[in-house]
């Protein structure tokens, strides 16, 4: 009907590359730490490697440079501090992100969440408080005021005349 060819047999698909992912800061390779959805852990983690949790963990989980997600089955009684973090489990304690919580769908968390920005899917559950200044003394105190720095401006100085009770002119020296 369309003059197609056809050369008898399955179609022909064209070979497609996958596009490619972008490579890592630094050339760096990102390594992922694990914890299984059979796995519970009882203690402090520390690391400094991107992490997964579909397990278990009761305690403090610090990946301050790091990614730290809790998948769908995974579950935390503790405080998190990490660079960025995605919540689709649940989670009972504080949340100290120094960029980003994402708090999936299926997400259940309460406690705290301080940090400078923070998305909450439809269908999410959140019950707690949250803290989105990015000069937060917590922030600045688990990140080693590195963050503070780094995510604001500094403020500028304006110099005000006490009033003398005299005429209302306004100087508008600088």
């Amino acid at each position: 009907m369309f003059n197609k060819s056809h050369r008898g047999g399955a179609a022909e698909t064209p070979d497609v590359a996958p596009p490619e992912r972008p490579a890592p800061p630094s050339g760096k390779t990102r390594r992922i730490a694990t914890i299984g959805a059979a796995t519970r852990v009882e203690g402090d983690i520390v690391g400094d490697e991107d992490l997964h949790i579909e397990g278990r963990v009761t305690g403090r989980v610090e990946c301050k440079q790091s990614t730290v997600t809790i998948g769908g089955e995974g579950e935390v009684n503790g405080d998190v501090f990490a660079h960025a973090m995605s919540v689709a489990g649940r989670v009972e304690g504080r949340l100290i992100v120094a960029h980003k919580v994402t708090l999936r769908d299926s997400a259940r968390v309460t406690g705290t969440i301080i940090c400078p920005c923070l998305v909450l899917e439809d269908g999410g559950v959140f019950h707690g408080s949250v803290d989105m200044d990015p000069d937060n003394a917590i922030l600045a105190e688990a990140f080693d005021d590195d963050h503070a720095a780094s995510a604001s401006t500094p403020a500028m100085s304006v110099p005000v005349a006490a009033d003398d009770g005299g005429d209302d002119e306004v100087d508008e020296r600088s």
